[in-house]
């Protein structure tokens, strides 16, 4: 598949589902989990998904926001996360296990930390997407 079907499948799903998605610059430090010395991630961003047109009503979160690094080659190329990037990421992460014991059998052995951390992060994201939303996220590849 070529980029632009990656974006369009983005792109599609932010506008099926009313959400726009922002990457705000935040640096170059190395993500919490890289434990080895000389980080070889990209730039940290802070990315935040919102609904839009929601009902003003309704008690579900309208945003959700996180840190996201980009790759190294990205970093290189002064290219910054796009839609697709984005999501296609966060699609695996919504599909996490909830439980820390349940992320560290599924992944392998980690600190329960970083197991904690996942679990959390996967917990965030499924109170905000809905059973639809998560199962179309699912389908960007």
């Amino acid at each position: 598949m070529k980029r632009t079907d990656y974006d369009r499948q983005a792109k599609e799903f932010l506008v099926k589902h009313n959400f726009t998605v922002k990457a705000a610059f935040k640096g170059d430090r190395c993500p919490p989990w890289d434990h080895m010395r000389g980080c070889i991630h990209g730039d940290r961003y802070r990315i935040t998904i919102k609904r839009f047109g929601a009902n003003p009503f309704d008690p579900g979160p309208r945003s959700i926001s996180f840190d996201f690094w980009n790759s190294q080659a990205d970093m290189q190329a002064n290219k910054r996360p796009t839609a697709y990037d984005v999501l296609s990421t966060i699609a695996s992460d919504a599909n996490a296990p909830t439980d820390p014991d349940d992320v560290a059998e599924e992944y392998g052995p980690m600190p329960p930390s970083q197991a904690i951390a996942v679990a959390k992060f996967a917990r965030r994201l499924q109170a905000f997407f809905s059973d639809e939303e998560l199962e179309d996220l699912g389908e960007i590849s």
